[in-house]
């Protein structure tokens, strides 16, 4: 999974920190070259769901700052995020770094990604810097 710049938000922060979650993805994406899979596949998203309630939280303190009208629903999908990663890591724990759980996440965390950068986070960027501009 590559950054391209259609997933730009225009927002530096932002789009620095999601530059960042892509490269993790990569790593999950990598441990299937690995004999210690499952290892890999455990470092990688233990990382992941730290780094993603960091940026979650600079995400929100943007919207509250700019009073986001969509603020409850775009953090309710964050929560929902970081639920599904600690259920990846449960997971990965009782049945290990098999193939299947390793598609299955990144198949997860890559659309979630997509999705949502370009419709929740672009469009929170633009209200952003509408804001600014008014302020």
């Amino acid at each position: 999974m590559l950054w391209s710049k259609s997933f730009e938000t225009g927002n530096e922060l932002v789009d620095e920190q999601h530059k960042e979650i892509f490269r993790l993805v990569q790593q999950v994406l990598d441990a299937d070259a690995f004999a210690n899979r499952k290892a890999q596949i455990e470092t990688a998203l233990d990382f992941l769901s730290g780094y993603a309630v960091r940026h979650f939280a600079s995400e929100e303190a943007l919207m509250a700052e700019s009073n986001y009208p969509a603020f409850e629903e775009h953090k309710a999908q964050h929560d929902s995020f970081v639920k599904e990663v600690v259920a990846f890591m449960e997971r990965v724990k009782t049945e290990g770094g098999t193939i299947s759980i390793s598609e299955t996440i990144n198949n997860f965390v890559i659309e979630w990604l997509k999705e949502h950068i370009m419709d929740r986070d672009k469009a929170m960027a633009d209200h952003y810097k509408g804001w600014q501009v008014s302020n």
